[in-house]
């Protein structure tokens, strides 16, 4: 059977310490929808002013260069609430948001969430949080396009995925997710024939392995090495 919303509130850690009357108000004022894998959920410069909550699946956050390159900020799991970066002013969403598995959100409209942090202000907190997460990964971003070759750069993705998606199996950790060779150049600011080099001479060097399209991490020491600085 079908977890009803407040339980699933209550399975996440960001909602965990939450009392019952506060998930009671986020249940009230909000409602669950499910994507399949492909769709948008909103697109870079939309103006609608909503709060998301990933209750299961995974969602790509990314942006276009006006001669239509992609760059990828970032994959959302279980927990995360993006859409906030629109709400505190009248500019439109500077990314879009697209399901790359099948997820269940949860959504709550901008004047809703409003009336509930002015009853519990503490929710806020939540808010606050997700920005200053985005900032954190904006900032690693940047220093690693500035101060990293592709190959750290790509170390450094391998590194952030196996913590976020990482499952350990006999072979070392393999990170649950299917990604092709452009979307990690997207990710890491490189080209796909650069990405297909890097990982190949990975696999040659023994820090990775691939298996049914999902990479294993196979000796995390030698992938840190190559997180150096070209300075």
């Amino acid at each position: 059977m079908e977890k009803t919303t407040k339980q699933c509130l209550k399975d996440l850690i960001v909602f965990q310490n939450l009392d019952p009357e506060e998930l009671e108000m986020i249940c009230q004022q909000s409602y669950a929808k499910f994507y399949q894998k492909g769709e948008v959920i909103f697109f870079e410069n939309d103006s609608v002013k909503k709060l998301y909550l990933l209750i299961n699946g995974k969602v790509k956050l990314s942006m276009l260069s006006a001669e239509g390159k992609e760059k990828v900020l970032t994959i959302l799991q279980e927990g995360d609430i993006f859409g906030e970066l629109s709400l505190f002013d009248e500019d439109p969403h500077p990314l879009t948001a697209e399901v790359l598995d099948d997820a269940r959100l949860l959504i709550i409209p901008w004047q809703e969430m409003e009336k509930i942090i002015m009853k519990r202000p503490s929710m806020a907190i939540k808010i606050i949080e997700a920005l200053s997460k985005k900032t954190r990964l904006l900032t690693s971003q940047v220093r690693e396009l500035v101060f990293q070759d592709a190959a750290g750069r790509l170390a450094s993705l391998l590194s952030r995925l196996a913590d976020d998606f990482g499952r350990e199996i006999k072979d070392g950790t393999v990170i649950d997710l299917v990604l092709t060779h452009q979307e990690i150049a997207n990710l890491i600011g490189s080209s796909r024939v650069t990405v297909t080099k890097l990982i190949n001479r990975f696999i040659d060097q023994g820090m990775i392995t691939i298996k049914k399209r999902k990479i294993i991490i196979k000796d995390f020491e030698s992938l840190g090495e190559r997180l150096q600085t070209i300075f």
